[in-house]
């Protein structure tokens, strides 16, 4: 509004405002409700995944418990208690605390441990599904990685940036015989513009838990409980007499 203020004193306001003007806010309009559009379904697809990790885990926990029911003799402990570390270190990498690799390493030796605990299940279709909720806690993992990493259609970011800057310093440079009215419109539109850019910015990383500036990130809340659920069943192995 400061510059619109100079520019208006000087006389170096040179934009007439036409019909062709109000075909660039409304383009502008429609390039951001494109890329809405698009970073929202992507966005309500995300909310899926921590449940799916959260009940992959629980389920394979509750799996490798049961072992012993079927084979008294098998000892599970440290099966469990890699399936916690495993969560733990999932947690810790989705708000930015522990790094890919070593959450990964974590993972794969939950997989050894559980492979291990499998052995006790050789004609049981119980080891076919441990091998399977290993499998889909990795198909999350590796999905949320490609989400951080991935921009949305990089092209049209660049478009919708260029096409607000565009329009912005339109407004600036457009004549205008009341000021006040002229200052308004262009803090408005430029406050509204600007605040989308940044919305739809956000909503493109829904796991940026270790950005201070990112404020719409998926709840962990289902993961969170799930975490303790598992927790609580490997401590309640562990005080089982038979457990040692």
């Amino acid at each position: 509004m400061v510059a619109k203020l100079i520019l208006h004193r000087l006389g170096w306001e040179g934009i007439s405002i036409n019909q062709l003007f109000s075909a660039l806010v409304a383009s502008n309009v429609f390039l951001l409700g494109f890329l809405l559009n698009g970073i929202l379904s992507d966005y309500k697809e995300s909310e899926k995944i921590p449940s799916e990790i959260a009940s992959a885990l629980t389920l394979l926990a509750r799996e490798v418990k049961a072992i012993p029911v079927h084979h008294p003799e098998a000892f599970v402990q440290r099966d469990l208690d890699a399936i916690v570390l495993l969560g733990q270190s999932i947690l810790a990498w989705l708000v930015g605390r522990e790094s890919t690799q070593s959450m990964l390493k974590s993972y794969d030796y939950a997989h050894d441990r559980v492979v291990i605990a499998s052995r006790w299940l050789a004609h049981s279709s119980l080891k076919g599904r441990l091998m399977m909720e290993l499998a889909a806690i990795l198909r999350s993992v590796n999905r949320v990685d490609v989400i951080r990493e991935t921009d949305f259609v990089k092209m049209v970011y660049w478009l919708a940036y260029a096409a607000t800057s565009l329009l912005l310093a339109g407004l600036v440079f457009a004549k205008s015989e009341a000021i006040v009215e002229s200052c308004f419109f262009l803090f408005v539109i430029g406050w509204l513009l600007i605040f989308l850019l940044h919305l739809i910015s956000d909503l493109d990383n829904p796991f940026g838990y270790s950005d201070p500036e990112s404020a719409e990130n998926i709840a962990l809340d289902v993961l969170i409980a799930s975490q303790a659920r598992i927790e609580r069943l490997a401590q309640e192995h562990r005080d089982q007499p038979s457990a040692g």
